[in-house]
This record gives structure tokens, sequence and C-alpha cells, in this order.
């Protein structure tokens, strides 16, 4: 096969631990089935948190003739087409460690990068699964942090001289602060846009996962698979013919759109800083104060509990203040001087 053209798939497989998500095991052999069919020639793959995510998915690849890479973050492609140069990194912002139910911090998002060969010469791919929004834009206590996962992507993207591709799940809508910041800074086209096949992929009905290109032409754009069939995401391709790309010069309205926005989430970091420092004390006053109390009265259930209450939370407080939010700052510090960079 000559390559001269390159048909790319992006599916958010849904693989969440601890019995999250339904039908696991049934979606990710009904998924590796799928892959047995020879339409997607380079697959990117979000949210393969498990391992027996990554071992069905890897077995039904290998049995289709894909070669597979696993970035950490829940990340994997898998690729008919020769390939190398593959690696992984992680985000320097990834969510808010004390928001346990959301996962995203400790789950490590980041993006693979590796280099295709196809018969036009290298094409490279990335994938990657930013930040969720889990609430309405003017309460998304993540933006910032999701700004900062697309400064880095794009401080990657901007400057690659190879024919580009960039999919996965995005979290982004068309049109919102964050999607004009990451087309402005990487100098991308959306496939679905530029064909007009602006098709949902989420339970929601939302378009958030997204192929995007810089050289490579989009011939065709489908939701192959409805939402709910192997996952709560629908699987998105694209067919692409192979064209040169090119380094871009990213715009300075989105440079200045995500430094305001990268500066207003490192302030909220700062008020989040105050206000756990003062909770981590309080909490333990209450906690020692229930103990010294717990001897002149008989009410020593109830200061009891308000002692196993007290010092858990004195604890938890005292580690996000102490470790979680000065890194997340210095976060915020390392995004703003690779937007500078690009400036």
């Amino acid at each position: 096969m000559s390559w001269a053209s390159l048909r790319v798939a992006s599916l958010n497989v849904w693989a969440l631990p601890l019995g999250l998500a339904p039908r696991r095991e049934e979606r990710l052999r009904a998924i590796a089935e799928r892959m047995r069919q020879r339409e997607v020639d380079v697959w990117g793959f979000q949210e393969v948190w498990t391992d027996d995510a990554r071992a069905v998915l890897s077995a039904g690849a290998e049995a289709a003739g894909y070669g597979v890479v696993h970035g950490d973050g829940g990340l994997m492609i898998a690729s008919r087409m020769p390939f190398r140069d593959a690696s992984f990194r992680r985000y320097k912002l990834r969510g808010i460690a004390t928001h346990v139910h959301r996962g995203d911090h400790a789950g490590g998002k980041g993006f693979q990068r590796l280099t295709l060969e196809s018969g036009m010469g290298p094409v490279v791919l990335f994938n990657t699964h930013l930040h969720a929004q889990y609430t309405s834009d003017g309460e998304d206590p993540f933006r910032g942090h999701r700004m900062g996962q697309i400064v880095e992507l794009a401080h990657a993207l901007a400057p690659v001289e190879e024919p580009l591709v960039a999919l996965g799940d995005f979290n982004i809508r068309e049109g919102s602060r964050h999607y004009q910041v990451l087309m402005g800074l990487a100098g991308l086209e959306d496939a679905a846009v530029a064909l007009d096949r602006r098709e949902g992929t989420s339970s929601s009905g939302t378009r958030i996962d997204l192929i995007l290109t810089r050289g490579p032409r989009p011939h065709s754009v489908e939701v192959f698979a409805e939402s709910g069939v192997y996952s709560d995401h629908a699987a998105i391709r694209s067919e692409l013919s192979i064209a040169p790309g090119g380094a871009v010069q990213p715009d300075p309205n989105a440079i200045a759109l995500a430094r305001t926005s990268l500066k207003r989430g490192r302030l909220h970091a700062h008020w989040r800083l105050r206000d756990e420092r003062a909770l981590a004390a309080s909490s333990a006053l209450v906690g020692a104060g229930s103990i010294l109390a717990m001897r002149h009265t008989r009410r020593r259930f109830l200061l009891g509990s308000l002692a196993v209450a007290g010092f858990p939370l004195a604890a938890v407080y005292g580690l996000s203040a102490g470790r979680f939010v000065p890194e997340e700052l210095a976060g915020y510090e390392a995004v703003l001087r690779l937007l500078s960079d690009m400036a």
C-alpha cells in the first residue's frame, strides 16, 4: 500500500475501573471486533484506564494487523501504518487533587505523539484527552487546567514541519474560548467543520471528539457508531489525503486569550491555597478541642465524632495546601512560560 491517503479514527472507550462504566467487557470485545474491519489505518483511543481494557484492545488490534502503542493517561494508538518515535508527555496541569471523585488528577492525562511512515513521507500524529467539563462554562473550576493543557499541546504542535493530525477527546466545543485558542495557537483545521459534518459524539449530543489537521485534507468525516453501542462516546472517522504541512506562527489573539484564562486560573488556585490552609488549621483545632472537651462532659460520642472527623480533614487540606496546590501553581507558571515562548 502506498499510503498516499490516511484513514484515522478516534474513540473514547469509557473503560473506567470499579464498575463505573456498565458492560465494559462486552463493549471492549465489540470494539476489538470492529478493529478487524479494514477501514481504519490508525486508531486513537482514550480512557483505556484498566489492565483488562488494554489487554482486550491490544489483542484485537494485533489480530487485525495493527501495531500498538500505549501511553499513560488512558491513551492508546493502534496503527497498520509503520511508525516510529512514539512518546508520551504528561500535562503540567491535570486537575484539582481534592476532587478525587472526578479522577482527572489521578489519571495523569497527557498526549501521545508518533511519526507515521507514509508513501508521501512522514506524518506526525497526536492523540490526547483533555480535562472534562463537568459544569456550565460560568461555574467550571477546571477552565484554567483545560487551557493549560491546550497551551502545552499547541506548544508541541505549532513547530511541527511534517503533515500533522491531532485527534482525541478534546472536551471543548466549537466556538468556545478553548477551541479558539487551540485552533489559533496551532493553525489547525477541524475536519468536521471543513466538510460541514458536525455530528455529535458525546452522550449529550455535543461534538467534543475531534480530528484536526495541518496539511492533510479531509475527504470524509463520519460518526460511525452511535454513542451507547461501544461507549458513552461515538467513534469519529475521517479519510485524509496526505499533503505538506509546515510550522505556524501562533495567532496573537489566541495568545492573549490563553494568557488571560491562565492568569485567572492561577488566581483561583491562590485563593484555594489560602482557603485550604485555613480549613486545615480550623479542622485541626476542632479535633484537638473536641478531645480536650471530652474530659469535662458526658457528650463523649458527639465530641469523639468531631475529633475523628477533624484530624483527617486537617490532613487532607494540609496535604493539598502543602503539596498539590503549590504544584498546581508551579504548573501555571510553567505553562505561562511556554505561552511566552510562542509569542
